[in-house]
């Protein structure tokens, strides 16, 4: 008992007493118009139903009963795995609950369709063995109610059942379409809400300029009142059920899509129809999935070759090789790592090296210069390439300036040399492997430059050409220093390094 009353209180959580109520309500509905417009034709016999031999009036009202039980148990048992899913998603293949589930409102519309025909064959041979003329009324009369029941059935399952499908197909989209194609279920919703009962008038006018009734004066304008009604409802009903089956995905999508519009690409739409409105649904997931993908690779792959080279990667086809470029290059050296190394644990080491290379990065990107590579202890940077960049000379100086201020307060400092000129920059490696670097006389010169900077006052030097190939502002923040013969050339270097802050302020 107290497993029953468990199992009672989740259903009570679910959409399914909600389903159960409105299927059963469809159908009532569906009989008691069915029940009025036959009482309101003018036709000898209708109202013998009520005085028909007791035997046939408890047959009848059994069949009602029979019909009711019969429904929701059937109900039941097509959509038990539904329910076990539910409640133990181990036990029920998802793929199997994924297709059953979108069937729902096809196989509860045919449920529908069955046992109103059965209910229409019963009836109509009842009717037939008191009046033939009653019983082609009952029967047709039945058939097109049925028909258009089970239409609302299905429209009112495909509603009710939104919440069990989004759930089911979170993770996967059945490959096969399960549901009618939206076309065919916007013909059958015109046809079964207002084409039957215009059918049903013109029969009723058909049958009185026959002579079909009793008298040939019958009024049928009540019946016609009735018919004339349905279709009115049913027509309002039917279209607001069918456009919302549309409106709802497109609705849903439209709102997703002004989301992503905003910067907000974790955005997912809920997957609930088996048609291309779902096919549809579950491609802007698809894309969205692939976007987040993409945008994740390309944040990780510009952390390892900076920002503006992934984005020039992602947006044209790399290839091997290089073009002439004016550029220059800042070089940033620790110093006294190896001993820092030894003196230290490698957490420490690491944490250290790690916060300095976070200034480093930003004061560099500040300037609009990449980080080409880091090497163990050491940091390349590049202004000019690949974007090209006006004044790189003058954004690598102030970088370094700005830089030497910054690393003042940290554990661990640094030789800073920059240098400008003509470099080779291009994709160097081999075609299954290879990365986006800068060769030539200018990067020898920063890296020399590193290691006399380690020992002057500052840790900042460059090369007065550098220097002059920058705008005046930058110039006068700068003083020329002696020429000096750097390691590997053969001829001599002019220096200069920053000035006071003070004096360059005056200037």
């Amino acid at each position: 008992m107290r497993r029953l009353w468990r199992y009672l209180l989740w259903i009570r959580r679910t959409p399914w007493p909600a389903y159960a109520a409105g299927i059963f309500l469809c159908n009532l509905g569906g009989a008691l118009g069915v029940g009025l417009f036959l009482t309101l034709l003018p036709l000898e016999g209708l109202t013998g139903f009520v005085e028909l031999p007791a035997p046939i009036v408890a047959g009848l009202t059994g069949y009602i009963i029979v019909a009711v039980v019969a429904g929701i148990a059937t109900t039941y048992v097509l959509f038990r795995r539904v329910l076990i899913w539910q409640r133990h998603r181990d036990r029920i293949r998802p793929a199997s609950v994924r297709r059953l589930v979108l069937r729902i409102p096809v196989y509860q519309a045919i449920l529908g369709a069955v046992i109103w025909m059965i209910g229409v064959i019963a009836f109509g041979a009842i009717a037939t063995a008191q009046d033939p003329r009653l019983g082609a009324v009952v029967a047709i009369t039945s058939g097109l109610g049925g028909a258009i029941v089970a239409l609302m059935t299905y429209f009112i399952a495909e509603r009710l059942v939104r919440p069990v499908a989004t759930e089911v197909l979170t993770r996967q989209m059945p490959e096969e379409s399960l549901e009618p194609p939206v076309s065919q279920r916007l013909l059958l919703t015109w046809l079964l809400t207002s084409g039957v009962p215009a059918v049903g008038i013109l029969l009723v006018l058909i049958a009185q300029d026959r002579g079909f009734f009793t008298d040939d004066g019958a009024d049928v304008i009540p019946a016609i009142t009735v018919l004339a009604s349905v279709a009115v409802i049913t027509g309002v009903v039917g279209t607001m059920l069918m456009s919302m089956s549309i409106v709802d995905p497109i609705r849903d999508l439209t709102e997703a899509v002004n989301r992503v519009r905003r910067g907000d690409t974790e955005i997912r739409v809920p997957i609930y129809d088996g048609s291309e409105m779902g096919v549809l649904q579950a491609g802007f997931n698809e894309m969205m999935r692939g976007l987040r993908e993409r945008q994740r690779v390309r944040d990780l792959f510009g952390r390892y070759v900076g920002a503006e080279v992934a984005r020039k990667a992602l947006e044209e086809k790399p290839t091997l090789g290089g073009e002439d470029r004016l550029v220059a290059v800042l070089f940033v050296d620790v110093i006294g790592s190896t001993k820092f190394a030894v003196d230290n644990p490698p957490e420490t080491v690491v944490r250290e090296l790690n916060a300095f290379f976070e200034h480093v990065v930003d004061c560099v990107h500040r300037n609009r210069g990449i980080i080409n590579k880091f090497q163990g202890d050491a940091a390349l940077a590049v202004f000019g390439a690949p974007l090209p960049l006006d004044d790189a000379a003058g954004h690598a100086l102030a970088a370094a300036r700005e830089l030497r201020q910054e690393l003042r307060d940290l554990t661990l400092s640094a030789g800073i040399g920059v240098a400008a000129g003509h470099v080779v920059a291009g994709h160097i490696g081999a075609r299954d492997r290879f990365e986006y670097t800068v060769i030539g006389d200018a990067v020898n010169q920063a890296a020399r430059l590193t290691e006399l900077a380690k020992d002057t006052p500052g840790g900042v030097l460059a090369t007065a050409a550098t220097v002059r190939r920058a705008h005046d502002d930058e110039q006068a923040r700068w003083t020329s220093l002696k020429s000096v013969e750097l390691r590997g050339r053969k001829h001599m270097t002019q220096l200069a390094r920053p000035i006071r802050p003070t004096l360059a302020d005056r200037s």
